[in-house]
């Protein structure tokens, strides 16, 4: 029993080495034999007698007493409730509670499926057919959007098809997020999919692709007698930079005289995104933004030669968050922009993810952004120098009330 204990343990050690090697360092204790220990204890509750003996002789081993509370209650649970126990998803409440004792909206516990969701937001891809879907109330699910390259419109899906069976199974009265799950699959794998179009059944074989998604999207606007170049940034994705790039440099390519940047409702996304997009826009050596951690302060400064000279205003609202926040504080702040809408949301603070080795993570705030003159928007946001409230637009104004004022500022009107 013993040298299957010590085999089972130095297994388990290895593989949650990584996992948890963010854990503060100033513990007193070895936080790879406290998990171990905790996973030990879950295999073996079924022997009861013995566990019990090992479990004690383990809580003994000079662990903290707080840990020793906490092995002591996962046992008694798992073993003496009157009702059976999950051990996987006593840990999984266990993990949580500690993130959610920090009081920190920001540090959270995602399980498989929500890290996966989290992974496919920020990564700026995902394995699929390439085409969106909307659903209506009657649940109706309609293709609004099948990529041009995309897999699903290469196969010949259209806009305006309604799917109503995946791999010869009825989705017409399925939710959208199970007909997108089975959808989705591996790359490479293939997926048949049944269209209604103009009262026409059709089926098509649609072979499963990784799909780039789009987040940045550009065109030129002829206002003023000036080309201004106009760009929306959805989320600050893996990918973001670099379309924003491209998309930056056809519209120069088209004689643009300014710039305007819409991150209104985008509510972030990467800090190294972002940082790559500031940088195109700056002098080299100039502070984009300040990172400040327990003990000390450092300033990011832009490190590239590229940078720009023209008129560049930034749109923002409410739902401005996060990276869109240190993209208008360093633009408003160093590069002397426009800020035009509403304040923003107000998060100054850094998450970074550990993944766990049960394909969970936990996402926690490291550390917190200051602006590059070292001012907090956390809790505050960001005041626009130029407050306007959204209006749409109707037959007496081509665009909203907001983009119009931006317009105006970045020709000179």
């Amino acid at each position: 029993m013993k040298e299957k204990i010590n085999k089972l343990f130095k297994k388990i050690k290895d593989n949650v080495k990584k996992s948890f090697a963010f854990i503060n360092k100033k513990n007193n204790f070895n936080t790879m034999e406290v998990v171990a220990l905790m996973i030990i204890t879950a295999i073996f509750g079924m022997f009861a007698g013995g566990i019990m003996m090992y479990g004690k002789g383990a809580i003994n081993m000079g662990l903290k007493k707080e840990l020793n509370e906490f092995v002591e209650t996962y046992t008694e649970i798992l073993n003496d409730y009157y009702k059976d126990v999950s051990e996987e998803g006593l840990l999984e409440a266990g993990i949580s509670g500690m993130v959610d004792y920090l009081g920190d909206p920001y540090s959270v516990y995602m399980d498989e499926e929500a890290y996966a969701e989290f992974q496919e937001k920020v990564s700026g891809e995902y394995i699929g057919i390439g085409a969106e879907i909307a659903q209506y109330e009657d649940l109706k699910s309609e293709v609004t959007n099948a990529y041009p390259d995309g897999p699903a419109y290469k196969a010949g899906i259209r806009d305006g098809d309604i799917i109503i069976k995946v791999d010869d199974k009825d989705v017409t009265k399925k939710e959208i997020s199970e007909i997108s799950t089975m959808v989705k699959g591996k790359e490479g794998t293939t997926v048949k999919i049944t269209i209604l179009r103009d009262d026409k059944e059709k089926t098509y074989t649609v072979k499963r692709a990784s799909i780039d998604i789009t987040s940045v999207t550009s065109e030129v606007i002829e206002y003023n007698d000036s080309k201004v170049g106009y760009i929306v940034i959805d989320i600050f994705a893996s990918n973001t930079a670099k379309q924003f790039e491209k998309e930056l440099k056809d519209l120069e390519k088209k004689k643009i005289d300014s710039l305007v940047i819409d991150v209104r409702s985008n509510t972030g996304g990467y800090l190294t995104t972002v940082t790559d997009i500031i940088s195109l826009f700056l002098e080299k050596g100039e502070v984009i933004y300040q990172l400040k951690t327990r003990d000390k302060i450092e300033k990011v400064k832009d490190k590239t030669d590229a940078k720009r000279d023209y008129p560049v205003a930034i749109l923002v609202n409410g739902g401005s968050a996060s990276a869109s926040e240190v993209l208008t504080s360093a633009l408003m702040e160093q590069y002397k922009a426009y800020v035009v809408g509403t304040t923003t949301y107000g998060k100054g603070k850094v998450q970074k993810t550990q993944d766990l080795s049960n394909g969970a993570s936990i996402k926690y705030t490291f550390q917190e952004w200051l602006t590059p003159k070292g001012n907090s928007i956390d809790g505050k946001g960001i005041e626009p120098n130029h407050i306007i409230e959204f209006k749409a637009s109707d037959e007496n104004n081509k665009y909203d009330s907001q983009l119009t004022e931006a317009l105006k500022l970045v020709t000179g009107e």
